[in-house]
């Protein structure tokens, strides 16, 4: 059996103590499982959301092959939550929008009980505020972070954010919020090692950007292609990505990646990516996001192919094809050791 990315386990009950020291925490669970999560966001073309659909209206294909989809009930799940905070580059010019950010997070989380983790960063991780089940207990570190360096380095935090989840207990929803720049500056991180651990992880991040440079607004998508250097997924391991096909899936997210860090890891994981331009508009996309996290379809599947490696997923429903889907885009499947 392979270890697939997005194991989901049953609920239970949340009156466990949460560990707030890492090493202390429970340790991860692996599990042989194939069951895939896809964390999906229907909406009108209006913009309502959609909330009447059944399994049998949706299509999902891995690869490019249909599977059989169900959808996971996890009404209420208890959430562990990271906010990863950017206070490096051109970040300390936005602390003035951030005055009521733990109210706006405390919305956020409904009324799902919930731990919240505070990541700061500039041009590494620095320093990390252990989890609460109090967001007023970090309102000084959100209102007023400490000013960094000239760094912004998205995906050393992503990084330390998965880990800092992965020692959370395994039942509760994982999430990630990410207040940044939308351009990845300062990252040692391969682009490839953290798209594979996005794929890994059942956690889902939502990325709330600003931008230094009004040309940084422009959608990914619109902008010119580049050729790219190879890249070796680690030291110890055979370059198997190491010069990838932009025509592929792999290369295209690698590329989005590239340009755009903060819209890119927020679709893959199937989350979502916003912008604000000042502290009024922030609490307004804040709000939409509070509506949109427990109204999110959780689709389900058994893949059909154990090919080890990156996997791209599309969803649809094809009766309603006007529809507006934001669904999690790529899973990574990992053979046994040795492979």
């Amino acid at each position: 059996m392979l270890f697939v990315a997005g194991i989901f386990l049953a609920l239970c009950s949340f009156g466990q103590t949460v560990p707030a020291d890492r090493s202390a925490a429970a340790p991860t669970i692996q599990s042989t499982s194939t069951l895939v999560i896809v964390p999906t966001l229907v909406r009108s073309p209006s913009g309502e959301l959609v909330e009447t659909l059944h399994s049998g209206d949706f299509r999902l294909t891995d690869n490019g092959v249909e599977q059989r989809v169900s959808i996971e009930n996890v009404e209420r799940q208890p959430l562990a939550v990271v906010v990863l905070m950017q206070t490096g580059g051109a970040a300390p010019r936005q602390f003035a929008n951030y005055t009521r950010l733990a109210t706006m997070l405390d919305y956020m989380m409904g009324n799902s009980a919930h731990r919240v983790a505070l990541l700061c960063f500039d041009s590494q991780p620095e320093t990390l505020t252990p989890f609460t089940s109090e967001i007023d207990d970090l309102k000084a570190e959100l209102s007023r972070p400490e000013p960094g360096d000239a760094g912004a380095a998205i995906l050393d935090a992503v990084n330390e954010g998965i880990d800092v989840l992965k020692q959370q207990p395994t039942v509760l929803r994982r999430i990630l919020i990410l207040f940044s720049q939308s351009q990845d500056e300062g990252s040692r991180s391969h682009i490839e090692d953290v798209v594979r651990r996005l794929g890994e992880n059942n956690v889902t991040i939502y990325s709330v950007a600003f931008s230094p440079e009004k040309t940084w607004l422009k959608d990914q998508f619109t902008k010119p292609r580049h050729g790219n250097p190879p890249y070796q997924l680690s030291p110890d391991q055979p370059p198997l990505i190491g010069t990838f096909d932009l025509s592929t899936p792999l290369g295209v997210a690698i590329q989005a990646m590239r340009t755009n860090a903060a819209a890119s890891i927020a679709s893959l994981s199937g989350g979502e990516y916003i912008r604000f331009d000042d502290e009024r508009d922030l609490e307004h996309q804040l709000a939409i996001l509070a509506n949109h996290i427990p109204n999110r379809y959780i689709l389900s599947f058994r893949p059909t192919s154990d090919q080890p490696g990156f996997h791209a997923l599309q969803v649809y429903v094809p009766a309603q094809p006007v529809l507006q889907i934001s669904a999690r885009s790529s899973y990574w499947m990992t053979g046994p050791p040795g492979r």
